[in-house]
């Protein structure tokens, strides 16, 4: 039984110059414990997927449940990090800005800091707690998020783009700790990226898109390969080569209609 499922969703937008069609007739399944990498061309809709999924859009057009019950409104069991950093506080330590969420729901100071610390350490920030978001580099301002949402104990992660505006160094090194931390804790993912060789690195499936408007799911590919990942091996090239050319048609316009 899949934990998280989309039924038929699609959204269109309406506004002074008309309607646009978002996504259309998007059915995916995902199961519990497992990472999913939304993958497309810019403008095909994913993050409107994800907004619909996180509760922030609502669908014109079918329906998403999480654990058999539809999503209706944003929820704490559903866990969101953004590619950018503006959603940490800066008047917040690192500390903090991880317990914010166990603040609001009424955790212990004690309890809550102990939880915040605990994910420090987990994604590789011990002893940086003190620390400000203007004292901190991108990536360690990713890891915050990415601690902070775990520290909220959700079913699932959403992640939208939360590395691509990191430079090449930092975000590879923040897919392979990212991929640790998901083996570590089990969480469902579901990630979105238009990068193929991120997709083929931390994903167990690849979902990919067509071409918008009106996107919806051309293809879901399994990635039936060890972890961590040897990005140089002929397996994981063979991956990323039948993932290319789903994704080359799609920007040569090749794609089924």
């Amino acid at each position: 039984m899949a934990q998280l499922s989309l039924q038929g969703v699609g959204k269109t937008f309406r506004g002074r110059a008309g309607a646009w069609e978002a996504v259309r007739e998007v059915c995916l399944d995902i199961a519990e414990g497992e990472f999913l990498c939304l993958l497309g061309t810019s403008g095909c809709g994913k993050t409107t997927v994800l907004n619909m999924v996180a509760g922030f859009e609502a669908p014109t057009a079918g329906r998403i449940l999480l654990d058999g019950r539809e999503v209706a409104r944003p929820g704490a069991e559903r866990g969101v990090v953004f590619q950018g950093q503006d959603s940490l506080f800066d008047w917040l330590s690192a500390l903090d800005n991880i317990a914010f969420g166990l603040r609001l729901r009424g955790v212990g100071r004690r309890e809550r800091r102990e939880a915040a610390r605990r994910y420090l350490d987990m994604v590789g920030l011990g002893g940086q707690g003190a620390k400000h978001p203007a004292e901190l580099s991108g990536g360690m301002k990713q890891r915050i998020q990415i601690a902070r949402a775990l520290a909220n104990d959700p079913r699932i992660l959403l992640m939208d783009e939360p590395f691509g505006a990191l430079d090449a160094m930092t975000r590879a090194g923040l897919q392979t700790e990212f991929s640790r931390i998901w083996r570590a804790t089990g969480k469902t993912v579901l990630f979105i990226t238009h990068d193929i060789e991120e997709a083929c690195a931390l994903a167990t499936r690849v979902a990919v898109m067509t071409r918008g408007p009106g996107g919806r799911i051309k293809a879901v590919l399994p990635v039936d390969l060890p972890f961590p990942r040897d990005r140089t091996s002929d397996a994981f090239m063979a991956v990323f080569r039948e993932v290319h050319a789903l994704i080359h048609a799609e920007i040569a316009g090749q794609g089924a209609a």
